[in-house]
């Protein structure tokens, strides 16, 4: 009878640890659900500066590759933006969402200079951060304004 007592104190001894044991692992995935929510908007947001930050780097390699080419191969060159893509040497580019353009075209010509005093303005709206480029008439060089 004693051992029966014995063994029915430690069942409900167990029982009560394993409540326990559930309710912790309940709380402790709850923490664990809310902290991975938090950091991942936290990352989407750095993605998306990320890709803002990298399009506005190929577009100004681009603008260097079309000048050297129209220099190189002596042959005028064309680099535009017009429906939400960036075109250059009959290649696309889509412009992503994280970059507002203004829709342009540059000419360059024979020696690669660029014969207008155009200006490029780039509004990245997750950095509330605008670009603007001013082309130099002749030298095909540009000047680059950060607000």
């Amino acid at each position: 009878m004693m051992i029966t007592m014995t063994r029915i104190k430690m069942n409900s001894a167990i029982s009560m640890i394993r409540a326990f044991t559930l309710l912790e692992s309940l709380l402790v995935l709850l923490i664990v659900s809310f902290i991975t929510l938090f950091f991942s908007a936290e990352l989407t947001q750095t993605v998306h500066l990320f890709k803002g930050e990298l399009f506005v780097l190929q577009f100004e390699n681009l603008y260097k590759i079309s000048q050297e080419n129209a220099a190189l191969q002596s042959s005028s060159e064309n680099l535009e933006s017009k429906n939400g893509k960036l075109i250059y040497e009959n290649k696309e580019i889509d412009i992503p969402k994280e970059v507002e353009m203004a829709e342009f075209l540059i000419k360059f010509d024979e020696k690669g200079e660029n014969s207008s005093l155009q200006k490029i303005k780039v509004y990245l709206p997750y950095e509330k951060k605008t670009i603007l480029y001013q082309m130099e008439m002749g030298s095909g060089k540009y000047k680059k304004k950060i607000n």
